[in-house]
């Protein structure tokens, strides 16, 4: 028995008597290799999308390809994410383009995150970016050895703690204090200095 399928042509019969795998080698025989490479492409593209990682608080739907929950945010994000508060509770995930972002409500929320968890949380996110145009803490300038991840852009790690450590003696050591309100005090008293010139 003949079927005509669009421009597709095909034996039933022939389906019938080798199984499915015959039809499938009759299928490909028809598709140019464009045609599967687009499609594994495209596959490949909705896959890397949708894939969440598993460990994530629960998010809301409708996010979308590249741009995320970002136009469900609309002119007032603040209350979106009040609304979405209400019904995911204090702890949530958003998509921000292609990075999952945690937002995180309420006071215990945000204590356990920044003060039980805070090693978890102490790092910043692997930006493109950022990573572009620092240079991911490689060496800019060899000769003066400048490095644009020292301390403000620097991931939190063993060598963070020690360059932090290094800098607050170094402060001690030409006398500036250290504590709750120095720095205040010692820019309220730069200030005073100013206007009284």
């Amino acid at each position: 028995m003949l079927v005509e399928v669009g421009r597709y042509t095909c034996l039933l019969s022939q389906f019938e008597t080798f199984g499915v795998r015959t039809m499938f080698s009759a299928l490909l025989s028809q598709v140019s290799i464009r045609t599967i490479a687009a499609f594994w492409v495209i596959f490949l593209t909705l896959l890397v999308f949708f894939k969440r990682r598993k460990n994530l608080p629960p998010s809301p739907s409708g996010s979308w390809p590249v741009v995320g929950h970002l136009l469900s945010l609309g002119r007032a994000p603040h209350l979106k994410l009040t609304e979405w508060r209400k019904r995911y509770g204090d702890v949530y995930t958003v998509r921000m383009g292609m990075e999952d972002v945690v937002v995180l409500n309420g006071y215990r929320a945000i204590k356990e995150a920044l003060v039980d968890y805070k090693d978890a949380f102490s790092s910043r996110p692997n930006n493109y970016v950022l990573n572009l145009v620092t240079g991911s803490g490689k060496v800019v300038d060899i000769r003066a050895r400048i490095y644009l991840t020292d301390i403000a852009l620097a991931k939190f790690n063993q060598a963070y703690k020690e360059k932090r450590k290094f800098a607050y003696s170094a402060l001690r050591t030409l006398g500036m204090r250290m504590g709750p309100g120095s720095m205040e005090e010692n820019i309220r008293d730069e200030a005073r200095q100013l206007c009284l010139k």
